[in-house]
C-alpha cells in the first residue's frame, strides 16, 4: 500500500465537545468514569502540530476512519481553544520497520503530538519517545504508558457485547458468524465480548438456545478478500449473520452479507455504505474525547495518565446504530442491553492495576436489569 502524506490547517467550526475521564478505583479494579471536568489548555496563539499514523487509509468505513475522524475533531477542538493547529496524515504504516522512521521524522521535525492508530505503534513509540522528550506519543490499543507516551482504547468487550447479543437474536438458524483480522488487542476483547454476548442472549432471551459461533481471523488488517472467503465459507456452514470486528476487512464481510442476503453487523465506524440493504447496525467509536484529554493533561501540566483513557458507551467514546431492518423487539432488547453496558450494570471486564484485563462472567439476567 502506498504511503500518502498531507498537510492540513484546521479552523474553528464546532464548538468544544469535552467528555470527562477521571480514573476511579472500584474494589481493586479501575474504571473511567464522566464525573469531573477536564481541565482546558490555557488560550494560546501558540502551535501544536499533529502527525497521525495509520495503518490502512483514512477511508475505510472502519479503524482507520475513526481514527481519522477523531484526529480532526481533537484539532477543532484545539483550535477552539486558541491554538494553531497542523494535522498531518501518514497512511499505510503497517510495521514497525515503517512506523519507526515516520516517528522519528515526525518528531524531529517539531511535531508535539504523534498519533499511532494500532498497537503495531507501541514498540516503535517504546523504542524512540524518550529520545524527544517534548513530543507526546498517543498510542491507541496501546499496552505500555511513558512519562511523555499515553495509550487510549475503545472498550471493545462493550462493543462485541451488544452485538453478540443483535446476531444471536437475529439468527434463525442459531448459527452466526465473527470475523476478524489477526487475533491481537481490541479485535481478540470484541471478539470475546461477542462470545459473551451470544451466550447472554442465548440464556436470557432464547431460552437455552446454544447458538453457534463460527470465528475466524483471517490474519491480516487490509485482507478483505480473505475475510470474503471467511465469511462464505461461514454460511456455507450455516451462518446467517455476519459480524465483522472492523479494519481494512470490512468490505469483504459486507460483500458476502448482500450476496448471501443475509444481516451484517459492523464495527468500529459506520460502515453501512458498503452495502444499505443488508446492514442491520453497529458501533462506532471515537477517540476525539480522549484525545483531547490526553493532550489537556500534556499541554497544562506535562503529565499523562499512567492508565489507559477508555472509550465506551458510557462516556460517548461508543455509539451503537440500529437499521429500520431490525424487529421491534431486538432493538428494544439491544438498546437496553447498551443502557446496561453505559450504566456498569453489565460489566465485561475488569481492568487490573497493572493493565491485565479480567474477564467477568456476565451474570445478571434480564429481567433484574430491567424489570
Amino acid at each position: 500500500m502506498a504511503k500518502r502524506f498531507k498537510s492540513i490547517s484546521t479552523v474553528a467550526i464546532v464548538a468544544v465537545i469535552i467528555v470527562i475521564i477521571v480514573i476511579a478505583g472500584v474494589g481493586g479494579y479501575y474504571y473511567y468514569m464522566s464525573t469531573t471536568k477536564v481541565t482546558h489548555p490555557p488560550s494560546s496563539k501558540g502551535s501544536v502540530k499533529i502527525a497521525l499514523l495509520l495503518p490502512g487509509v483514512e477511508t475505510d468505513l472502519s479503524w482507520n476512519e475513526a481514527g481519522y475522524a477523531s484526529t480532526q475533531q481533537l484539532a477543532k477542538d484545539l483550535t477552539n481553544a486558541g491554538y494553531n493547529v497542523t494535522v498531518s496524515v501518514a497512511e499505510g504504516l503497517y510495521t514497525p520497520e515503517e512506523i519507526q522512521p515516520a516517528m522519528q521524522t515526525y518528531a524531529s521535525k517539531g511535531y508535539n503530538i504523534i498519533i499511532g492508530m494500532g498497537y503495531q505503534d507501541q514498540a516503535p513509540a517504546t523504542s524512540i519517545y524518550t529520545q524527544y522528550p517534548n513530543t507526546l506519543f498517543l498510542i491507541a490499543d496501546g499496552y505500555q504508558s511513558g512519562p511523555n507516551m499515553q495509550i487510549v482504547i475503545d472498550d471493545a468487550a462493550q462493543l462485541g457485547f451488544v452485538q453478540g447479543v443483535q446476531a444471536a437474536l437475529l439468527s434463525k438458524n442459531h448459527v452466526v458468524a465473527a470475523i476478524g483480522g489477526e487475533n491481537v488487542g481490541d479485535i481478540t476483547w470484541a471478539t470475546k465480548g461477542f462470545d459473551l454476548g451470544v451466550q447472554y442472549a442465548d440464556q436470557n432471551f432464547l431460552h437455552g438456545t446454544n447458538t453457534t459461533i463460527i470465528t475466524t481471523f483471517v490474519g491480516d488488517f487490509n485482507n478483505p478478500a480473505g475475510a470474503l472467503s471467511a465469511a462464505t465459507a461461514a454460511v456455507s456452514d450455516g451462518a446467517d449473520v455476519l459480524w465483522c470486528s472492523g479494519d481494512g476487512i470490512t468490505e469483504g464481510v459486507a460483500e458476502e452479507a448482500a450476496t448471501a442476503n443475509v444481516p451484517f453487523l459492523y464495527a468500529e465506524y459506520n460502515a453501512t455504505a458498503f452495502d444499505p440493504e443488508t446492514t442491520y447496525g453497529g458501533v462506532s467509536f471515537t477517540f476525539a474525547p480522549l484525545l483531547y484529554q490526553a493532550v489537556a493533561s500534556w499541554l497544562v501540566n506535562k503529565t499523562v495518565s499512567p492508565l489507559p483513557y477508555y472509550a465506551t458507551f458510557g462516556n460517548g467514546g461508543l455509539t451503537l446504530q440500529l437499521t429500520h431492518y431490525n424487529p421491534s423487539n431486538v432493538t428494544t432488547i439491544v438498546n437496553n442491553i447498551e443502557s446496561a453496558l453505559a450504566s456498569n450494570k453489565i460489566m465485561i471486564y475488569q481492568e487490573a492495576p497493572n493493565g491485565t484485563l479480567i474477564y467477568s462472567p456476565v451474570t445478571p439476567s434480564y429481567n433484574s436489569l430491567f424489570g
